[in-house]
């Protein structure tokens, strides 16, 4: 194809996602609000509603109002348009998600794989495909309708590879999660830790304009045991080092046997873990120095709160003379499937900043 062409057509397509982009953040609008705010032709503006109209990305939405004369009709930008998968293996639990384009959530699932599953990590992920197929059957969707899925994982990562640490689960080693999920789904696939997509569902859910955010979860093992999990996100964006393992706080566990003997209350439960828990916490706020700490321990339950008052007053205790203190310690709002909904969003959040991938998963893809 000739140069001129070639550019030709990269500005016609610039100027389709530019019109895709307007609606999506300011729908409905008219062709003259596009025009206007764009700063595009008629012509460009018309070509481009024809194709988004087309794919189904946009919809009519009734008529402007008028002082007199005729009513500029109005575009709405289509959440339904295409969909994207959250999940969350929890082992043994699967959590997963069904989110719209602008990450409202249509259906969420869980199941438990059965611990003759979990030993073998390709027939665990053939189970995951199974109930990702299920949902989707569930919510009358079918696989060519996702722009794609984001998995969070308990594991350390290592390329396309993930590693569950720790002695329940020896088989989980360097397992090619993502290539054999996009072998089976046919769709993009991908693998973060877990603790990472939640962060980024709270983010979302708040709003937060924090600088450095870190994040603390409290989850459950395979075994008699509570696991905590770290992510930091700097301008909203997870930070994940060199190999993508940075704030992960592995091997930070507690067994849970161990303190329910010692005891039996709410609060003294969630001061015992808390004491227990403290030391990786406070290297994460030495390291990260975050405007503010968001820890979820919901899996706590009614000693979730003692755990987060007791950690907020040792970190001003024990770091106030390293610290001009001003870190907001929170607890997690976003808390019921959080792991998953974070996945959804790392897709939609992808596609929508990549003008490549806005092409391809939905401009140019078919319906």
């Amino acid at each position: 194809m000739p140069h001129t062409a070639v550019t030709t057509q990269k500005v016609r397509e610039n100027n389709i996602i530019r019109v895709l982009l307007a609606l999506k953040e300011h729908s409905p609008l008219t062709r003259n609000e596009l025009c206007k705010s764009l700063n595009l032709s008629r012509p460009t503006v018309e070509v481009a509603i024809a194709n988004l109209l087309s794919k189904n990305l946009i919809a009519r939405d009734g008529y402007r109002k008028s002082g007199g004369g005729r009513r500029a009709e109005l575009f709405a930008f289509n959440n339904s348009a295409r969909y994207a998968i959250g999940g969350d293996l929890e082992l043994p639990e699967l959590n997963l998600t069904l989110c719209e384009l602008d990450g409202s959530v249509i259906l969420s699932e869980t199941s438990t794989l059965q611990e003759e599953d979990l030993v073998r990590p390709e027939k665990a992920l053939s189970v995951v495909v199974t109930k990702i197929e299920q949902m989707l059957e569930s919510a009358g969707k079918n696989i060519s309708q996702i722009v794609g899925m984001g998995l969070g994982v308990p594991a350390f990562l290592k390329g396309d590879t993930i590693t569950i640490s720790g002695e329940n689960l020896p088989q989980w080693r360097e397992v090619p999660v993502r290539g054999i999920l996009q072998e089976k789904l046919h769709i993009p696939v991908f693998i973060d830790n877990d603790v990472n997509f939640m962060a980024l569902a709270e983010d979302h859910l708040m709003g937060y304009t924090d600088r450095v955010l870190s994040y603390i979860a409290l989850r459950k093992g395979v075994k008699n045991d509570i696991r905590m999990g770290g992510s930091t996100l700097v301008e909203g964006k997870v930070f994940h080092g060199g190999y993508g393992n940075a704030a992960s706080l592995q091997h930070a566990y507690v067994e849970v046997t161990d303190i329910e003997r010692k005891s039996k209350a709410a609060e003294d439960l969630g001061r015992s873990i808390a004491s227990s828990l403290l030391e990786p916490i406070k290297q994460m706020v030495r390291l990260f120095d975050p405007n503010r700490l968001v820890i979820n321990a919901r899996v706590l339950n009614s000693a979730e709160e003692a755990f987060i008052d007791q950690i907020s007053t040792q970190l001003s205790r024990q770091l106030c003379s390293e610290f001009d203190w001003e870190i907001e310690v929170c607890c997690a709002q976003d808390q019921a499937y959080s792991c998953a909904r974070g996945g959804a969003i790392f897709v939609l959040r992808r596609v929508f900043t990549r003008s490549d991938e806005l092409m391809s998963k939905l401009i140019s893809s078919p319906l």
